[in-house]
């Protein structure tokens, strides 16, 4: 009889999911929550869904631990439901927990092998960890399940963070053939080649990123050292004056030496 009953009360449990999602969708939290917190008491606290949305309004508003905690209420209903688990990690990973983030990503992979984003934010955690050849391992595995500009752009950071900045040029060419528009992958190479010395392909890639983005000012300011350490002052404090427009709080600006804006 409790079997045959199953679907029904099943059903009644999640009743208002479409409404939920709906008003979630619509960033209208505080009538999501209202619904949700009705299909609570309705369900006597056991409608997953409900209780999932809640937990990533949760975090939206800062409240990450809490998110947590109804993340896992959520897999105690569906041990096998992998969202879960990927937000488990998620606010794991945005607690600062990141050896718990990795054991429950595992979790996760054993349900969903070749999910890139497992991967990916498995790999983020690594990072932290400053293990950074795990990281290069769980990325380059996300890209070759599903290539992401923002993968790309964390593979090279990991080689880069181990001074294997031929690997990361490598690695952020590979992304341009992609994306080879992308003004934040042409300014990172740009800036990685500034680092090396090799000052006329920084420029080239720089002013290839200002003509995609023009006014981002890290470009900006790329720019205007490489032309600063030509002596050419005037063109760098131009260079300069734009970048304070956009960030007139960055160090990184004010402390360039011999210019006054």
């Amino acid at each position: 009889m409790a079997s045959a009953n199953a679907p029904t009360m099943k059903a009644g449990r999640e009743k208002k999911n479409w409404l939920i999602n709906l008003l979630y969708v619509r960033q209208e939290f505080k009538e999501c929550m209202e619904v949700i917190e009705e299909q609570l008491r309705d369900s006597n606290g056991m409608c997953e869904y409900a209780i999932y949305v809640k937990a990533l309004i949760k975090r939206q508003e800062g409240q990450v631990q809490e998110s947590l905690q109804l993340f896992q209420a959520a897999t105690c209903i569906s041990p096998l439901n992998v969202y879960n688990l990927k937000q488990m990690g998620r606010s794991l990973y945005l607690l600062g927990k990141h050896r718990g983030a990795i054991e429950v990503y595992d979790e996760a992979q054993k349900i969903s092998p070749d999910d890139w984003e497992i991967w990916h934010n498995k790999g983020l955690c690594y990072m932290y960890l400053r293990q950074y050849d795990n990281s290069v391992e769980c990325f380059t595995k996300a890209n070759q399940i599903q290539r992401h500009d923002v993968t790309f752009m964390q593979l090279g950071k990991a080689h880069a963070l181990q001074e294997d900045h031929k690997s990361a040029i490598d690695v952020y060419t590979e992304a341009l053939e992609f994306s080879p528009e992308h003004a934040e992958l042409l300014t990172t190479l740009g800036i990685l080649y500034l680092r090396m010395g090799e000052n006329f392909k920084a420029f080239d890639y720089l002013g290839n990123a200002s003509t995609h983005d023009p006014k981002n000012a890290k470009t900006i300011l790329a720019a205007g050292s490489i032309i600063q350490d030509h002596s050419d002052m005037d063109v760098a404090l131009i260079k300069y004056r734009v970048a304070a427009v956009h960030t007139p709080n960055s160090a990184q600006l004010w402390n360039k030496p011999d210019t006054q804006l």
